[in-house]
């Protein structure tokens, strides 16, 4: 059985780096890849199913002397809720997109905010159009994310919750150089929501998935039950509107944030859901990212991860795989 996986584990090697996707390709070679990506994704399974019999093995044989080789990493079963299709090559555009990439794909995730709460991407409607055509599934979002801080706080933490000492006047303090409080985050992350929900409608967007990007490059309280308060609020408003949320962060960017200990919660249809991660691995190749997808520990403890970040160099946009 190490022989096959090893085997399998080669093919998927020589296979991946095959596909370029630099540029558009021709109409014979999209049937030679759509082939390759089909032949890819039965040989991923394959490999997934080798991997449980191995552990299977492992756990029957625990009395036995331990063998001379590592053992296998462990296998993460693939989510069975996942809107995407295992091993299926992605990318996520937003307001800083230079160029698109190259058509066709699997997925794309389109970002409805420009880099903070309450800031709009203007290119969203267009970004969207574009995807949904090169797509061969339906394109999802994400929405950046911040605790309350500056200009944007005004009018935002009043409601819906009722938070002790705020009023009209203490909200444009609070905008200048107040602390916030968890009831003030959870207000604002719910109202951020909602507001980047309504853009969308506007500009006839929907999706049944949206990401919450979670990273430090955004302003964030030194008291983390702040920020957790700020992304369930978030969770929250879009949990009202039917739509399942995500969260993309940098595994240490999240322990920093929200805290090692923290696992939102959402609700739909009053059926309890698990909150799926996405996060990034870097500059590698997309079978490693793959291999990601089956060994990889969500940051959130007891979540399933749904998509795998990489890139193929430092220039390039950023690419995904689903899990």
């Amino acid at each position: 059985m190490h022989k096959q996986a090893a085997i399998l584990f080669f093919t998927l090697a020589l296979l991946l780096p095959s596909v370029s996707f630099a540029a558009a390709p021709s109409a014979p070679q999209t049937s030679v890849i759509a082939a390759l990506r089909a032949t890819l994704h039965s040989l991923l399974a394959e490999l997934a199913s080798l991997q449980r019999q191995l552990a299977a093995s492992v756990a029957a044989s625990a009395s036995d002397p331990p063998p001379a080789s590592p053992a296998a990493p462990p296998l993460h079963a693939r989510p069975t809720d996942s809107l995407y299709v295992t091993g299926g090559l992605g990318y996520d555009i937003s307001f800083n997109t230079k160029a698109y990439p190259s058509i066709p794909f699997d997925f794309a995730v389109i970002g409805v905010s420009g880099g903070k709460a309450f800031v709009d991407n203007a290119r969203l409607a267009s970004e969207f159009s574009w995807s949904h055509f090169a797509s061969r599934v339906r394109p999802t979002i994400y929405m950046n994310i911040n605790a309350p801080y500056g200009s944007t706080v005004a009018g935002h933490i009043g409601s819906p919750r009722t938070c002790p000492g705020v009023t009209d006047s203490s909200q444009a303090v609070a905008a200048a150089n107040g602390e916030p409080s968890a009831c003030e985050g959870y207000n604002y992350g719910y109202n951020a929501a909602k507001h980047a929900y309504a853009y969308a409608q506007a500009n006839n967007v929907t999706a049944p998935l949206w990401w919450l990007d979670v990273e430090e490059a955004n302003s964030w309280s030194a008291t983390t039950t702040v920020n957790d308060a700020t992304i369930q609020g978030a969770i929250d408003y879009l949990n009202a509107q039917d739509v399942r949320v995500g969260i993309y962060s940098v595994p240490y960017m999240w322990r920093q944030i929200a805290g090692t200990d923290f696992a939102p919660t959402q609700t739909l249809n009053t059926r309890a859901e698990s909150t799926p991660t996405w996060f990034p691995i870097g500059i590698t190749r997309e079978v490693t990212a793959l291999n990601a997808c089956l060994t990889s520990d969500s940051f959130i403890t007891g979540s399933p991860v749904w998509i795998i970040q990489y890139e193929s160099s430092s220039t390039a946009v950023d690419q995904n795989i689903s899990c």
